[in-house]
């Protein structure tokens, strides 16, 4: 009894251990599997700028511009070195947080100063637009139950006016928008808000309302709610015809709490496969509003050749991906620990 007594505090920490391990190689792998990536996805997009025709330093300097400066250009932009060693520069610098300065768009700022807030607005309104989304799609799906017949008289039309491109919906909003703002102009004598009309250039601390006609906008186009619809109500459909729901209700206990829990990660889940669409969906329509998000700097970094600019940019919508990506991944293991005993 006392050998089994000192054995059994040891076999405990044993246990312990193995886990421990277990957890954290399956996040080490986890965590190298995101930086390869990050810095392959990287690599592309800076190569494909690299390679592309003419020469961005002619562009800076035009036709005024010596050889003298250009060389010197150059040399401090990195353009002078092939693009392995002009990447592996970039790459250096930027695991210190430096993404170099811009070159054409805003001469001389910090890219991370330029990028950081631009793709914070973007993330806003694609999560925004994806959690009210999937909010709208379940309250919808509770409602309307299982799949019915009669029910393509309501379905019908939201899918055919969900069909059409966000940037056009964003359009005919915008429109709608600022005849009814013009039309109680003239009818009620009312003070035009601070953002009519739109599209002007707007910054959130001017006014959110055009930043939430932007998310409107990407949750009514591209066929989102619809797929987000589908998709989540047949899970919820699986969910409540499943045994172990049937046995909660035979054993009269609250179901809700055992839907919400065993929803999280298929939710979560189709956050995270939609939220790349959802991303380059915004940076179009946040251009039509001319709101100061990623989408503005990128196509305009784009169009003056700001290498720095263009990569720094993109280094956050792939960064973003890979995050929620492995905050899926976590919350799986989480919620079923066989996922780390895989390996998965």
């Amino acid at each position: 009894m006392s050998q089994i007594g000192l054995d059994h505090p040891q076999q405990k920490s044993a246990m312990l251990n193995e886990a421990t391990i277990r957890w954290s190689l399956w996040l080490g792998s986890k965590l190298l599997r995101g930086l390869s990536l990050l810095c392959g996805a990287s690599f592309i997009i800076y190569a494909t700028l690299r390679s592309a025709p003419g020469d961005m330093v002619d562009l800076i300097l035009g036709l005024n511009g010596t050889p003298e400066m250009k060389a010197d250009l150059r040399a401090e932009f990195g353009l002078d070195l092939n693009i392995i060693e002009g990447y592996g520069r970039w790459a250096w610098r930027a695991l210190s947080g430096d993404l170099g300065i811009s070159i054409t768009f805003m001469p001389g700022e910090p890219v991370l100063s330029l990028a950081g807030p631009a793709f914070l607005v973007t993330l806003s309104i694609a999560v925004v637009s994806l959690l009210c989304s999937i909010a709208v799609a379940y309250g919808l799906a509770i409602l309307l139950g299982p799949p019915r017949p009669r029910q393509a008289f309501l379905l019908g039309p939201i899918q055919l006016l969900n069909a059409a491109p966000s940037f056009v919906v964003a359009i005919c909003l915008a429109k709608v928008i600022n005849e009814l703002i013009q039309f109680q102009l003239a009818g009620g004598g009312q003070i035009p808000p601070s953002w009519y009309p739109i599209p002007t250039y707007q910054k959130i601390t001017d006014s959110i309302a055009p930043f939430c006609f932007a998310a409107l906008s990407i949750s009514l186009g591209d066929g989102l709610f619809t797929d987000l619809f589908n998709a989540l109500r047949a899970e919820l459909m699986s969910l409540n015809e499943s045994l172990f729901i049937s046995a909660v209700r035979a054993k009269g206990a609250a179901v809700r709490k055992h839907l919400i829990k065993n929803l999280i990660v298929p939710t979560l889940s189709v956050f995270t496969a939609r939220l790349p669409l959802v991303l380059s969906a915004v940076v179009i329509v946040e251009y039509i509003f001319t709101l100061d998000g990623s989408g503005y700097l990128l196509l305009q970094a784009a169009k003056n050749r700001d290498v720095p600019v263009v990569v720094g940019v993109s280094l956050f919508f792939i960064f973003a991906v890979i995050v929620m990506n492995l905050i899926l991944d976590l919350v799986k293991a989480l919620v079923d620990p066989r996922e780390v005993a895989k390996g998965d």
